[in-house]
């Protein structure tokens, strides 16, 4: 009886101080995973044109638009928030807005800030689809841009 009294009470101690000493877990959401996802967690990332589809047909690729990429790096405030810089010499800010939803606008515009907003088809850690209305109006083309990372 003592033996499995003292064998209790030393395996109580080991789960108590192995409980102890490890990290709390921290749990974050899928925004915050999403946001992971478009500039990784050390704050920069860059994505590669893939595919590109005007009215769900598949466009063939240019020899640019192969080379065609997109950075994404992550701003300190507000939340979600982030600036980038695409082959085409764009510069701006992008804002993660939803797990559906990210909005870019281009501040070095020769017509100052001009606003994408994309619908989110997908954004994964190595995979992003996007979809946006260009331009808004009639008649409207419903562009979607699929980029990958490495």
């Amino acid at each position: 009886m003592q033996a499995f009294v003292l064998t209790a009470l030393l395996a109580s101690g080991a789960f108590f101080f192995t409980g102890c000493s490890k990290d709390p877990v921290v749990t974050k959401s899928q925004h915050e995973l999403m946001f992971d996802y478009l500039t990784s967690e050390l704050g920069n990332k860059q994505w590669f044109l893939k595919a590109i589809y005007v009215n769900g047909v598949l466009q063939p690729l240019t020899d640019a638009q192969k080379k065609y990429y997109k950075t994404y790096t992550r701003s300190l405030s507000p939340a979600f928030s982030a600036t980038f810089l695409d082959d085409d010499g764009n510069r701006g800010t992008a804002r993660l807005l939803s797990q559906l939803q990210l909005k870019e606008t281009i501040t070095n515009g020769p017509l100052g800030g001009t606003v994408r907003d994309y619908i989110i088809l997908e954004l994964k850690e190595k995979s992003m689809d996007l979809e946006i209305s260009n331009p808004p109006g009639y008649p409207t083309q419903i562009v979607r841009e699929v980029y990958y990372a490495n």
